[in-house]
C-alpha cells in the first residue's frame, strides 16, 4: 500500500490514509470512487495501470465514505 500511496502522490493525488484491506483475498487492484467523482475513475485506472494489474472497479462508493476514492491494492 505504502508503495501504491507514493506513486499517487508522486502524481499529484491527495492521499489521506493507508491501512489494511477489508480482507486478503485481492489479487488486483479494486477501484471505487463516488459517482459524483466518476470522471476521475479512468484517470486512476490509467495512472495505477501503468504499474498494477487492474481489477474491478466502480463509481459506487457510499456518498458517505471519507475520501473521493478507495484503492485496494492486491497481492
Amino acid at each position: 500500500a505504502g508503495k501504491a500511496a507514493d506513486l499517487l502522490k508522486s502524481l499529484g493525488y491527495d492521499v489521506t490514509g493507508t491501512g489494511n484491506a477489508d480482507n486478503y483475498d485481492y489479487t488486483n487492484v479494486v477501484i471505487q470512487v463516488k459517482a459524483s467523482d466518476a470522471s476521475f475513475l479512468s484517470l486512476l485506472k490509467k495512472d495505477l495501470g501503468e504499474s498494477y494489474n487492474i481489477g474491478t472497479n466502480s463509481a459506487n462508493l457510499s456518498s458517505s465514505f471519507s475520501s473521493d476514492a478507495l484503492v485496494i491494492i492486491g497481492k
